[in-house]
This record gives structure tokens, sequence and C-alpha cells, in this order.
């Protein structure tokens, strides 16, 4: 959950996680200060990535500033497939030939469990199959290309492409079973790589990373994650600018280039991905530039925030086998329906 730090004795900034869509909650409450003025949009657009900046415009204003990013990856055993798959009929080729070798593994672990990471998977899948989560400003979940992608997710678990315990994993679960050299390709966030990387593991030097995969071939869009700075509204104007130098200071190209280098966080600032430091000391996230301008945030809409747990529970349902796809997805509609338009 979000959570409020005090800084600088007694400056308020609020730190929102991208997941949560907290920033509508907030915003709706009035709790966030307008940043439009400190940060203005265009410089914010030269500097920074387009789907961080999506992500924290709020009708047409600025209401947080991008920290760092998350976006989903595809990761892959080197040892096992000749390079990654560009396609889902690739993936399911290039698994069941490994799997054909060695019947212990796994082909594809993705996160399946009733969570937000249900949801990320599931709207990759969607945009994946050439989709999109929007239509005239509303959330749009009952469309051919979500049944598709609902439908083909289903499937990787019919075939046994993918594990049953996918209904009930998260990142830590999947993670873990592909870490121990269980299963040919993952999909996760960016932290995975300093992970399987690691002296004792059983797959370090045999990991690579991609682009998801898509029906096309295109590369993947990934959902976009990460942290955002935002300022407490009710802050009084002197404790409000210190709190936005603050921001300014915590969000500055030196400061992302040091949480590259030390905390493997992912930079939401363009320049920092060519950074000489960054590309020496940590070619893995100089490497992610493409994907990261790739990544597409959850629909930013206001009801969104509320829908997710109702949304959840119906893609859940549908990967459960306890709905099809296109119910479960009707149904969905109908919840988001009915927030929008109350």
């Amino acid at each position: 959950m979000p959570k409020f730090l005090s800084f600088l004795s007694g400056e308020w900034v609020l730190v929102v996680n991208f997941a949560t869509t907290a920033l509508f909650l907030f915003f709706g409450a009035g709790w966030l200060a307008d940043l439009t003025e400190a940060f203005p949009p265009a410089t914010l657009r030269e500097q920074y990535l387009g789907s961080a900046v999506e992500a924290v415009t709020l009708e047409g204003r600025i209401y947080a500033v991008p920290w760092f990013l998350d976006v989903g990856l595809l990761y892959y055993r080197t040892d096992l497939v000749p390079g990654p798959p560009r396609t889902y009929a690739e993936l399911r080729e290039l698994a069941r030939s490994a799997m054909a070798r060695d019947p212990r593994l796994s082909g594809f672990l993705w996160q399946g469990r009733q969570y937000e990471g249900l949801n990320c998977n599931v709207f990759e899948a969607i945009w994946g199959h050439g989709g999109e989560l929007l239509r005239d400003g509303r959330i749009a979940l009952d469309t051919d290309a979500a049944r598709a992608a609902l439908r083909w997710m289903r499937e990787t678990i019919e075939t046994g492409l993918s594990p049953r315990s996918v209904i009930a994993s998260g990142e830590e679960e999947t993670r873990r079973s592909f870490q121990d050299g269980r299963a040919v390709f993952l999909r996760n966030w960016p932290y995975v790589w300093a992970e399987v990387q690691r002296p004792g593991s059983p797959v370090r030097g045999k990991v690579g990373f991609a682009p998801l995969p898509s029906e096309t071939g295109v590369p993947g869009p990934g959902t976009l994650g990460g942290w955002q700075l935002a300022v407490n509204a009710h802050a009084p104007p002197w404790r409000r600018r210190a709190a936005e130098r603050l921001v300014a200071f915590l969000t500055s190209e030196e400061a992302a280039v040091e949480l590259a280098l030390r905390y493997s966080r992912i930079p939401a600032r363009r320049a920092v991905y060519q950074d000489a430091r960054v590309r020496d000391g940590a070619p893995f996230i100089a490497a992610l530039l493409p994907i990261a301008l790739a990544a597409r945030p959850r629909p930013v809409s206001p009801y969104y925030a509320l829908a997710s747990d109702s949304i959840q529970g119906e893609l859940s349902a549908a990967l459960a086998g306890l709905r099809s796809p296109a119910e479960a997805l009707s149904r969905a509609q109908r919840i988001v329906r009915h927030l929008e338009e109350r």
C-alpha cells in the first residue's frame, strides 16, 4: 500500500505504487498537490519515458513525478532454447521441444493468483493480441482481443504448457521455480535478473530476457509498474515548496543513476539508459530501454482502482475453468460499466 514518508522536519511526500492506481483515489480525495508549475508536462515529456508521464497526468495536470519503473519481461533458458520466442506459437513450440527432452520441466510460468499481478498478466496478453484497454476513455474488457487473450492463457494450463499451479502463483513462487531450473520460460519483473545471476543460482549464466511475445511477432508491451512521488496538498506553502525540492532531488538524473547502480531500479528518465556509468556498471538496465519505452500502464481511469478486485475475480474464474472467458469478461465489463455510470 502507498505510505506517507516525512522528510525535512515535517514536509510530507507521498510515495505511490503504479500498481495501486492510488493516484486516482488520492486525487479524488483532494490529497494531492497540483505539481504542474513545478514540473511542467512538456519538460517531463522531454526527460521521462512517455508511459511514465501518462501515468502521473490527470485531467491534463501533473500530480506526481515518476521515480523508478518496473516492466513485464520474458525470461528464457539460453541452454534449453536457441533464442527468445517472438510469437505465442513459437513460445509453445520451443517449450514443447524442451519439455520433450526433459519431462520434469514446465514450459511457461506466469502469475495467475487472484491479485493485481493477474491483471498485469492478462493485460499483457490482451495487448499481445492487438487489443486496447480503453475505448473512448472507458475501460474495455469485453472485446475480441481480450477473449482471445484469456483463451490463450487458459489453454496454456489445459494443454500442460503451464502447470496448473500458476493459478495460485505470484512473482516469488514462479521466480523460485524458474531459478531452481524447473521451467523454460518465465514472465516476471526485472528484479528477477539479479536473483538468477546470484552466486549459487542453479541457472546462473543460463538466462536471457526479451520482450514478451505477441500473436503477430511484434514485441509485446509489458505492464508498467514502479513508483511515483507526490506532495501532500494540505502542506503549508513553505513546506510544499520544500517537498517539491525534495521530489526534484529524489527524481533527478543523478539520483536515478545511483538507484540503477546500487539498487537495480529501472530508470524513468530517458538519459539514464545512455549514461556511461549505467552502461558499464548495469548493462542489464541499459539494455531494457526498448522494453521500457514500449511499456503500457494499466487503464488510466478513475474507476480502475475500484474495479480491480472484481476484475481479478472474474479473470481467476475463467483461468480456473469455472467460467468461460467470454462469460467472465462480460461479467467484468458489467461491473466496470456500473462503476463508471454511478
